[in-house]
């Protein structure tokens, strides 16, 4: 993963015209990546609105518009719904199909404010249908703060689910007869885990700590353990640390703690959009694992405010680390 400034972001790291796909929201951090390749010839603005937001975003579009007009393109925007996921899938076979989606073009994705489930979505069209994709480079903008100036105990993200749900493209390999077993990567917010742990049910849980890497949100670990031990009262399980975002460290901290899961597996992603990605990846190459997404029914309006910090890393990168990485750990037996 590469960790960039704001002032050294797009010109020092794409040579070729670039491409965006992201994703609107009420966040400010919705528009970081748009306005830092402004400048370096962006010659195509996918953009993906949820239709059925609560909030009112009309501020945050209208600025998307602006800094459109300054690009010199036109946003092609792409319906997505929280209640209906297929809305999002949809699009990617329109897209997948569209003779204008060329490779000539360096595609980005901003991963910032997509929701775990798009971002899941998109990698699996990038791996399947949208053959342009294949690499991909996936920018997050990094949040200065999270849940305003909240006390790290109280700070937070998201409240109650609409529903518990597999995410397309994810479908697994479930056998009856076997156990299951859940891997929770919970966010800031017990709530949320916790119902969905409630929904599933699994025989075992498996709740991962995110660990920051570097000074970003050294409080997050500590609020992380508090959630597994909360979710671990009910259920009989474990925990293990992973890099918060470190993609290519994820993906180790995975196979090895399902390296000898003989069960169905389960994966739950509500931590960092980094840890999601290479979550995405793996099970991409492990189609026996089930990827589920609980959608969130409210949104701290204060959720996070931007910063001059982007990290980057390629899908493609990702994807060779995680089939050598898999072979590897098979070849072990």
């Amino acid at each position: 993963m590469n960790e960039v400034t704001k002032t050294v972001f797009g010109d020092k790291l794409f040579s070729d015209p670039v491409a965006l796909i992201s994703c609107l929201s009420f966040e400010e951090r919705s528009l970081a990546v748009a306005k830092s390749l402004i400048n370096i010839g962006l010659t195509r603005w996918l953009c993906i609105i949820n239709e059925d937001i609560e909030t009112d975003i009309s501020s945050i579009h209208r600025e998307a518009l602006r800094i459109a007009e300054r690009a010199g393109v036109t946003i092609e925007f792409l319906k997505a719904s929280k209640r209906n996921p297929l809305l999002l899938a949809d699009a990617m076979i329109q897209l997948a199909g569209n003779a204008q989606l060329t490779e000539s073009e360096q595609w980005v994705a901003d991963i910032t404010t997509m929701t775990h489930e798009m971002l899941l979505i998109i990698l699996a069209a990038a791996d399947e249908i949208v053959t342009q994709w294949k690499d991909l480079s996936l920018v997050y903008n990094v949040a200065a703060q999270y849940s305003g100036d909240d006390e790290p105990g109280k700070k937070w993200i998201s409240q109650g689910i609409h529903d518990v749900r597999t995410v397309i493209g994810y479908p697994g390999n479930w056998s009856p007869g076997k156990h299951t077993v859940l891997v929770a990567l919970p966010g800031f917010d017990s709530e949320r885990m916790q119902r969905m742990v409630e929904e599933i049910e699994p025989e075992q849980l498996i709740v991962g700590i995110a660990c920051p890497v570097g000074d970003h949100h050294a409080w997050s670990a500590t609020k992380n353990r508090e959630i597994a031990r909360q979710l671990l009262m009910t259920r009989k399980g474990s925990t293990f640390d992973y890099p918060a975002l470190e993609p290519f460290g994820m993906i180790d901290a995975l196979i090895r703690v399902l390296r000898d899961i003989k069960c169905n597996v389960l994966l739950a992603p509500l931590n960092s959009k980094i840890s999601t990605a290479a979550l995405g990846v793996l099970a991409r190459n492990r189609p026996e694992w089930q990827i589920c997404y609980a959608p969130a029914f409210i949104y701290n309006l204060n959720y996070a405010t931007p910063s001059n910090t982007f990290l980057t890393c390629s899908l493609k990168a990702l994807t060779d680390y995680a089939r050598s990485a898999l072979a590897m750990s098979d070849s072990k037996g």
